[in-house]
């Protein structure tokens, strides 16, 4: 799919045309969300999650990701701020764009920890260095870290 397309058009319909072009661009790295506008007034970007191209119906939320990117484009080149506002929601409606990203790609969870407390179970993406049960910390130490509920790495066969 060509962004630059996807981008005049959005400009056309929705910004009579006066978006300068922005830096358009795939990203391999963007996993959590469907893409991003960076602000650089030399050179201001838009990134679109390169994941998108490999999903059912990728050239929906392909347009979909570079319209709401846009809002923020626009935004910012008013000098407005550029968040999500309520005037980046109202745009948002009248262009028919999503405010999430339907599609995320999920990471598994590779690294699980146990309570050796309570036994409750919790898994994460990255190594915890030195964690405790947040459920027996509140409840039995005023919700200070305490070793007595320190989180052990459990060894999970891989399948």
């Amino acid at each position: 799919m060509d962004l630059l397309n996807v981008f005049e058009a959005w400009n056309r319909e929705f910004f009579n045309g006066d978006l300068p072009e922005p830096v358009l661009r795939f990203n391999s790295r963007l996993k959590s969300t469907a893409g991003r506008f960076i602000p650089d007034p030399a050179c201001p970007v838009i990134e679109v999650a390169e994941y998108l191209l490999r999903v059912d119906s990728s050239d929906f939320y392909i347009r979909d990701t570079v319209g709401h990117e846009m809002i923020h484009y626009y935004l910012w080149l008013s000098k407005k701020p550029y968040g999500h506002t309520v005037e980046f929601y109202r745009i948002m409606e009248r262009m028919g764009v999503s405010r999430y990203n339907a599609v995320p790609l999920h990471r598994p969870y590779k690294h699980h920890y146990q309570c050796k407390m309570c036994n409750v179970q919790v898994s994460t993406r990255k190594v915890l260095p030195k964690a405790a049960c947040a459920k027996c910390c509140k409840t039995h130490a005023e919700g200070n870290y305490d070793p007595r509920f320190e989180l052990i790495k459990l060894v999970v066969a891989e399948s």
